[in-house]
Order: structure tokens, then sequence, then C-alpha cells
């Protein structure tokens, strides 16, 4: 709990109370439903084009005889990235219920350029000659895959050709010639005959009405977290103070930073000095700068996309340790009352487990990002050993996390149980929102370029939602700052300090002129 000369919060007001509650929970809570079916709605994420060549492997040498070349014309900044991608149809030549894999190696070369579509196309030219205009983005770059079949399966899974992830050229020509299957062999050939397959191939590129609608949102989200914060006070006169809807819009959105500083920096609660990080974070979570990771398309755009990965876990992971800080503190009855809330030593092991998730967030991105930039045929999947301890270190984390957050919650459930409705809804929407980003890690419904526009406009509302509801909830009473010294109190999730002021008599003893809703 806070301290009782801690600033009285919004949801403290008696005119705030159950009506308020309900107001609140509908307008968050619709709000983020309105947003998931316009995600539903909206523009798929990728288009793509398709290609197919007929592999035959040689019973005797294991070599292949098959070449395959696809041509996309006409891209343009906005279709943000390219991703060539393939998977095997199983050979008639090996038993539908036998599940197996064997390592097929294949040159790829991949052409870049500005000329005329009709020009681009006529190019024949693939080794380091050219004199045609085009640039030789990769050049015959050997890449080695493991293609896997699971019994039953007819298809293999999709393995990456090659991947670029800024759009520096208007039209690309990739090449893929098949080289050796490897030890396809040692699986039974029917009759004696060489093994024969289709390769079917997809050339995906971001859809530009999705790049439109991802700037749309984010720069939306962007401004009116910068409303939440910096919302001015109408209260002091002037020409703006006489309009009505400018007036309505301000006892809305009334800046939380614009509050938070007309109050003493000692009558910040622990709360809202959370809340105060948690919104700078959110603006950069919200990627401000996406216009410049688009457009650039030379190494800026691989930088600036570098540095929003390291913005996005850092809101992630800071958000992540509040809700553990703040339910270690809720659930300790002996902080009840205190000033000096659960300081460094209290929360150090918290942290330090949070910044380890951090780096290992971050260094796998960056890890991954720095192979596809040095060989764009770089597969993560490829790596074996590499790839499987990662994987199992992120999930392991999560859980360690999702355990630790359930144990405070279970033991703090005494406490929580006695909250005024306010601070229950605050733990509702805060354990719907924790529960969310558990499963967003796991589907990694958090990377960058998601596979659908749900994925993107869930997600981000829900985090813009939840934080802008928890600057507006917290955000401090109006005149509270000259009643340093009367009996206040705020706990970290909810309920106030039970002694010689109840709710209704914090309300009574403030100007409440601002009822919100």
């Amino acid at each position: 709990m806070e301290n009782q000369s801690f600033n009285a919060v919004r949801m403290e007001s008696s005119k705030f109370g159950k009506r308020g509650v309900l107001c609140t929970a509908l307008m968050f809570f619709l709000t983020f439903a309105f947003t998931c079916v316009l995600g539903k709605f909206g523009p798929p994420v990728f288009e793509s084009h398709d290609g197919t060549s007929k592999l035959r492997i040689n019973r005797a040498s294991t070599n292949t005889m098959s070449t395959w070349v696809g041509n996309l014309v006409n891209l343009v900044p906005e279709n943000q990235l390219l991703w060539v991608t393939c998977n095997f149809e199983r050979p008639d030549s090996i038993n539908a219920s036998y599940a197996f894999d064997y390592t097929q190696e294949m040159y790829v070369t991949v052409l870049g350029s500005h000329e005329e579509t009709s020009d681009f196309l006529a190019i024949k030219k693939f080794d380091e000659t050219l004199d045609n205009g085009a640039d030789l983005v990769v050049a015959k770059q050997l890449a080695s895959r493991k293609v896997d079949f699971k019994a039953n399966e007819m298809y293999s899974r999709d393995i990456t050709i090659f991947n670029l992830h800024t759009m520096p050229y208007k039209n690309f020509k990739v090449k893929v010639e098949f080289k050796s299957a490897g030890d396809i062999d040692k699986y039974g050939h029917a009759n004696h005959e060489d093994h024969q397959m289709n390769v079917m191939f997809t050339m995906r590129y971001v859809n530009r009405d999705y790049t439109s609608f991802e700037f749309s949102w984010k720069y939306t989200f962007c401004v009116v977290t910068l409303l939440v914060m910096f919302f001015p006070s109408l209260n002091r006169g002037g020409l703006l103070s006489r309009s009505k809807t400018f007036t309505s819009l301000s006892l809305i959105f009334e800046g939380f930073t614009v509050r938070l500083w007309s109050t003493k920096w000692k009558m910040w609660s622990y709360q809202q000095k959370w809340i105060m990080v948690l919104l700078v974070q959110l603006f950069f979570f919200n990627d401000p700068l996406i216009y410049f990771e688009v457009y650039n398309t030379k190494i800026g755009g691989e930088v600036l996309g570098g540095i929003y990965i390291g913005f996005m876990a850092t809101f992630i992971c800071t958000l992540m340790l509040f809700w553990l800080c703040a339910l270690d503190e809720t659930r300790d009855e002996k902080n009840l009352g205190r000033r000096d809330k659960g300081g460094c030593n209290k929360h150090a092991f918290k942290t330090a487990f949070m910044v380890f998730f951090w780096i290992y967030l971050v260094t796998t991105y960056a890890h991954i990002r720095m192979q596809e930039k040095d060989d764009p045929t770089y597969e993560a999947a490829q790596e074996g050993d590499r790839f499987v301890f990662a994987t199992a270190l992120g999930g392991l984390l999560t859980v360690i996390y999702t355990l630790w957050f359930l144990f405070y919650t279970f033991k703090g459930l005494y406490v929580l149980c006695t909250l005024p409705p306010p601070f229950l809804f605050v733990f509702a929407i805060t354990f719907f929102t924790f529960s969310a980003t558990v499963v967003g890690i796991f589907i990694a419904a958090l990377y960058p370029v998601p596979s659908a526009a749900l994925d993107f406009l869930g997600m981000y509302s829900l985090y813009n939602l939840y934080i802008w509801t928890m600057a507006f909830v917290y955000a401090p009473l109006k005149n509270s700052s000259n009643d340093t010294e009367e009996n206040y109190g705020v706990m970290e999730f909810g309920g106030e300090l039970r002694g010689p002021s109840m709710i209704g008599d914090i309300a009574s003893q403030e100007e409440i002129d601002d009822m919100q809703l």
C-alpha cells in the first residue's frame, strides 16, 4: 500500500464509484473488441506469387536435375520485405506412412534492378559479369536445407530460400539450382525408380494496403499516447476554456503528465511513477520511426528496425517487471501503511530476471538479423541445436515468469478479495493483459511483421488501452497537491488504506469538478 500522504487518485473519487468502473470497463473491452474486429477484416499482411518446379533425383548419384527462376516486378518500399520459401511434395517412391528427412543442397542467385520491367524480364545472365543494369544481390550462394516429411503428410514444412528486410530494388529475379539431395538414397526406391517430386515456391512481400493500415494505426496510437500524457489543463481560463467540446475532451484526456507535474515529486505514488515510465516507453513501442524504417531502404532501414526491436523489448519487459513488483507489494501485508515501498534490494532478483529476458529477446533478434544481412539465404531453423536451445530458453523464461506471476496472485488473494470495485477492475484488466502477453510470446504475435492484421492490431490496441486506462484511473485528483497531509491511501492494484478516511471522505474533501466519463 501507499503511504497516507500520497495524492488521492481519480478512481478514489466518490463520483467515480461503481458507475465509473462500469463505464471504464465497457469502454476498455468494447474498444478492444472493436479494434479486433477491424483487425479481423483488415487487409492481408502478405501478397504472394507461386511457382512449381519438378525435381528428379538420380537413383545412382542422388544428383538433382532442376532449376527454378522466379520474377517479381514493380515493387515499392511499402512492400517492406521479400521472402522466398518452398516446400516439397512427397515422392511417390517413398511410402506415405513413412516419416523421413534428408538434406537438400541448392545454389541461390538473386538479381535486383531498377530497370524497366520489360528490360529486366529479358535478362538471362546470372553471373558476376552483369552488363544489363542489374545488381547481383546474391551470387550463386550454396544453401543447405533439411527437408522434413512427417508420417502421413504429403508435403514438407516450408523452408526459407531467401529473405530481404528492405526493398532496395524495383524488380527481383530469383534463381534456384538444385544440387545434391544428400542421403535421400537411404530411403527405399519403389521399383528401383528415381525419386521425383514437385517443389512449390512462394515469393511473398508485404501488401501495400497493410503497410498503409499499419502506418495509420501506429501513428494514431502515438498521437493518442501524447494526448494522454500532455493534453493541457483548461481550468485556468482563456479562450479555449470557453469551448464545451474542448473542455469535455480535457476532462477525459487531461494529460497524466500535466496532472502529475502539478504535484510535488514526493507526492507521486508507486503506481504513478511506474505509469509515467510506461507511457514514455509506450510511445516508442508504437514505432514513431516506422516511416523511416520503410522508406530508408539502405542500411538505415535495417538499423532503425533493430532500434525498434530494442524499444519493443524494453516496453514489454518493463511492463512485466511492473506487474511482478506491484503484485509483490500488494500481497505483502507488511507493506501496509509504509511510505518506503520495496526498494532496489527487494526487487533486485526480479529486475535481474527481466534484464536477462530483455537481453535474450534483443540478442536473439539481433543475431538472426545480422545473419540474414550477411547471408540472405540464412534460415534460423537450420541452425539445429542452437535453434532448439534458443527456442527452449525463450519458452522456459516465459514459463518461469508465468509461474512467478501466478504465485504472487495466489499469495495475494486475501488482499485482492477485499479490494473496492475500482481496484478489482484494475487487477482484472492487468490479468487479462498478462494472459494475452504470455500467449502472444508463445505464438510470436509480437514479431515485427505479423502473420495477420488481427495479430498486429489486437496486441497493439490492448497494450495502448491498458496503459491509457492505468493513466486515467491513477491520475491525481485536482487540488490534492494542496492537501499533502490529508488521510489518503492507495494500493498497488487496489484498495485504499483502511483508516481515518474512506474513499467517500476523500471525495468530500476535494473540489472534484472533472468527472470524466
